[in-house]
């Protein structure tokens, strides 16, 4: 009867334990899409993030430059923007000026504002709703711009772990992609056990980013989500069941709860 009330005590003590370290989640962004050139590059993410061995229906959000000519402003650009939102994936501003990737900090407000909501709307032309969220180029920001995005209820989501495929210049390969992920990933297990990170519904959302522009990455976007995985195992971060969000509303709401924290891993950008 002793034993039985110790191993009770504790599995008690254990379940509290684990109550209180929760588990990762991964909230997979992308941005400057969409890309449907010759390499088709956001249709191949697409269709690996619905049928891979890892976690089949996986669910992103795609930060998308709208009326960039060869982006979201093109009829192909389009197309893509709504087979995107069919798939149950998220649009979220990135760009809404027809010059695509201009720092927003390079506009004035009225501008910055009228670029935005220019998306918005292209983005509710395709989907049918309004985006939520916007990620600024080249990550930067200002509290001036930030006063736009609150005016216009637009959520600023930054990064925990920058794949920084959005680097690479003629040399389409990146030979230290698993040491790099493994660096951003204890640089998030260091937030997350310093109670830097929140969670949300029950699971701590690390927003990690890609391009969907970049062929590489779109033929190891498989790759990419098993070296996610094998090193979260590697540094001892905890990962939720399944580890990456299959929920498009789910890692949409997951992202404007962590907007509003406006705390990340990450210390700069890019």
């Amino acid at each position: 009867m002793r034993y039985l009330f110790c191993l009770l005590l504790a599995c008690l003590c254990n379940t509290t334990l684990a109550a209180d370290q929760l588990p990762v989640r991964f909230l997979l962004t992308f941005d400057d899409g969409p890309d449907t050139g010759t390499t088709g590059s956001t249709p191949l993410i697409v269709k690996q993030l619905a049928d891979n061995p890892v976690t089949p229906g996986i669910k992103a959000i795609f930060f998308v430059q709208t009326a960039h000519p060869i982006r979201g402003g093109s009829e192909a650009g389009k197309a893509q923007m709504r087979a995107s939102c069919a798939s149950g994936h998220r649009l979220a501003v990135h760009s809404g000026l027809a010059a695509g990737h201009v720092p927003h900090t390079h506009l004035s407000a009225d501008e910055l504002e009228m670029s935005l909501i220019s998306g918005q709307q292209d983005i509710a032309a395709q989907c049918g709703e309004a985006a939520k969220l916007v990620r600024p180029p080249d990550w930067e920001y200002s509290p001036a711009t930030q006063a736009v995005y609150r005016k216009l209820g637009l959520g600023m989501l930054l990064t925990d772990v920058n794949a920084r495929d959005g680097k690479i210049y003629g040399w389409h390969m990146s030979l230290r992609r698993r040491s790099h992920m493994n660096a951003e990933l204890t640089q998030a297990k260091t937030a997350i056990e310093a109670q830097k990170l929140s969670g949300v519904d029950g699971v701590i959302p690390v927003v990690v980013t890609f391009h969907d522009t970049n062929d590489y990455t779109a033929a190891h976007m498989t790759e990419y989500l098993q070296i996610l995985v094998e090193e979260a195992g590697k540094v001892g971060l905890p990962l939720a069941s399944p580890p990456f969000y299959t929920d498009g509303k789910a890692a949409e709401q997951a992202a404007i709860q962590r907007s509003k924290q406006v705390v990340y891993s990450r210390q700069s950008w890019p």
